[in-house]
């Protein structure tokens, strides 16, 4: 898998191998990737207005993207999709708690971490978690 450095540490590029099966899925994972290393490169410094934008940029792409995966889940026997669904709700708190928090952070290291905790549970999200409704897609 491809990686991209940032100065906070490593984080894996989307590639084909954690594709989904599904293109339009696969096109919404690709642009999280994308968005979230975009914001990676950024995880070293204060929180700033382009990291406040970046920030609105992948809620906004996790709100519909959550929201097109849970009508999926409706449409199939997916049997985890209400863990599914939960999982989804914690990361977006997660993303609107880091978002707010853009202008109010006192301690920019604090700011710094918690932001690559969150960069880090939407990679493992995409690639663990999401992988899980692959065999329902090929039904």
């Amino acid at each position: 898998m491809g990686e991209m450095a940032t100065c906070g540490g490593i984080l894996p590029q989307w590639n084909p191998a954690i594709s989904v099966g599904d293109p339009r899925l696969d096109h919404e994972h690709q642009i999280l990737f994308e968005q979230i290393a975009l914001i990676g490169t950024l995880t070293d410094s204060t929180p700033t207005p382009a990291v406040a934008a970046g920030l609105d940029r992948l809620l906004e792409t996790l709100d519909q993207h959550c929201q097109g995966e849970e009508r999926f889940f409706s449409a199939t026997d997916y049997p985890h999709a209400t863990a599914h669904r939960i999982e989804h709700r914690v990361l977006r708190h997660l993303a609107r708690h880091i978002r707010l928090s853009v202008g109010v952070a006192a301690e920019p290291a604090v700011f710094r971490l918690s932001l690559r905790h969150f960069l880090q549970a939407m990679i493992e999200h995409i690639i663990e978690i999401d992988q899980g409704y692959r065999p329902y897609l090929e039904r």
